[in-house]
C-alpha cells in the first residue's frame, strides 16, 4: 500500500511576509519550512540531518543557515568534556608507557 502524498494548508499573517525573503530561501514555502526544520531541531525533535532534509538543504547548507541564526548546532556536554578528558589521559598513560618500553 503506497502512502498518499498530501499537503497542509496553512494560512499565513500577510504581516509575516517581508519577514520571510531570505538569503537561503527562494520562497516563501521554502522560508517556511527551514523556520519549522529550525525549530524541531532547536527543540531537539529532530536530528540536524533529518532537520536538513526537511529544510530541503544539504548538511552543510543547513548548518551555516543555523549559524547565520546564531543557533548552535553541534552540542558540547559536560559529560562530552569528561570522555574526551578521560581519553586524552588515557593516550597520554599509552604514550607514557610506549616510551618506557622502548628505551
Amino acid at each position: 500500500m503506497a502512502m498518499e502524498e498530501s499537503k497542509a494548508k496553512v494560512g499565513i499573517n500577510p504581516e509575516f511576509l517581508p519577514f520571510l525573503k531570505g538569503t537561503h530561501v527562494n520562497s516563501v514555502d521554502e522560508s517556511v519550512n527551514i523556520s519549522i526544520a529550525m525549530y524541531l531541531f532547536t527543540a531537539r525533535k529532530i536530528t540536524l540531518a533529518r532537520a536538513a532534509e526537511l529544510g530541503g538543504k544539504s548538511i552543510s547548507e543547513f548548518i551555516q543557515i543555523l549559524i547565520d541564526h546564531n543557533i548552535h548546532w553541534a552540542e558540547y556536554s559536560e559529560d562530552h568534556k569528561k570522555q574526551d578528558d578521560e581519553t586524552i589521559e588515557f593516550i597520554l598513560k599509552e604514550d607514557g608507557k610506549q616510551d618506557g618500553s622502548n628505551k
